[in-house]
């Protein structure tokens, strides 16, 4: 494969050697003497086998394993807050077909009246369910209170 040693090497492989001398320095095999030699001796080299040959002591790089790609875990939202939100959907839709039929009925385009019922409780509900606070027990005002069941039987 003398072909292949002649190959010329491009600029990026050059960069592949020197980063590759750079881990070597960092884990206590070469000094900064003996790697600004081989990098210079990289940049200089014109192919392939020389750019290998500043290598040619150094232990080969261990393959590091490629990084998962798997999705992003979602968030999950407890069922009480679920069933919150579906409730939050459901009056909202109700106030807005309400809105909307009498808009129709009256021929005019009334005041979009359902937006107090709709903005506040859905910026509670999105507030509660981003910060998380929910299904914890905490002190307040000197009591304990907790919003599972089984906690709140201990109390009692």
């Amino acid at each position: 494969m003398e072909y292949a040693d002649n190959i010329r090497i491009s600029d990026s492989e050059r960069e592949q050697v020197v980063d590759e001398l750079g881990r070597h320095l960092t884990a206590g095999r070469l000094t900064i003497g003996e790697f600004d030699q081989r990098v210079a001796q990289a940049y200089r080299s014109v192919t392939q086998a020389q750019a290998r040959q500043v290598l040619r002591d150094l232990p080969a790089p261990t393959p590091t394993p490629a990084p998962s790609r798997t999705t992003p875990a979602r968030r999950h939202i407890p069922g009480h807050q679920q069933i919150e939100w579906l409730a939050w959907l459901a009056a909202g839709s109700l106030n807005i077909a309400i809105w909307g039929i009498i808009s129709l009925a009256t021929g005019v385009m009334i005041y979009f009246w359902p937006v107090w019922v709709i903005g506040p409780w859905g910026l509670v509900l999105l507030s509660r369910t981003l910060l998380g606070r929910e299904g914890k027990c905490s002190k307040i005002t000197g009591t304990v209170r907790c919003n599972s069941r089984s906690s709140a039987a201990a109390h009692n």
